[in-house]
């Protein structure tokens, strides 16, 4: 794994998901740190919250919503951008954080070209050399 790659906390409380969500990332040339409830995201945010290029958040978290650990991070963390994705439509966000430039929506079951697209559009922009 190149070290200088970009970093990505995923937080996703479906192991299967959260698997298949981290290997397509990495795939995308990411290095992947993964959390599976608001609680342990919140950990690893306060532990290495600057290095996190993006952090990538499961709308339904077992412990709390992903709106309220994004609210919570973009309050601590205004730096990192936040990708809420979630299998309900965009329209049902937040509008603090439909309305925060630095807050992406990734609609569930996501691909490379969704990811690719909205990481895009918070400026993170992907090695396209890395794609198979």
């Amino acid at each position: 794994m190149n070290e200088l790659a970009p970093l990505i906390l995923l937080v996703e409380d479906e192991a299967t998901l959260r698997l298949a969500a981290a290997d397509l990332l990495e795939d995308l040339g990411f290095r992947v740190e993964t959390a599976g409830s608001a609680q342990e995201a919140t950990a690893r945010v306060d532990r290495r919250g600057g290095d996190y290029q993006v952090v990538i958040i499961d709308l339904d978290l077992p412990d709390r919503s992903g709106a309220e650990l994004a609210k919570e991070i973009r309050d601590n963390r205004a730096d990192v951008p936040i990708v809420i994705a979630s299998g309900y439509d965009e329209a049902s966000l937040d509008h603090a954080l439909a309305d925060d430039a630095r807050v992406g929506f990734l609609g569930k079951p996501y691909g490379v070209k969704g990811v690719m697209q909205v990481l895009a559009e918070l400026g993170i922009l992907v090695d396209r050399s890395l794609l198979p």
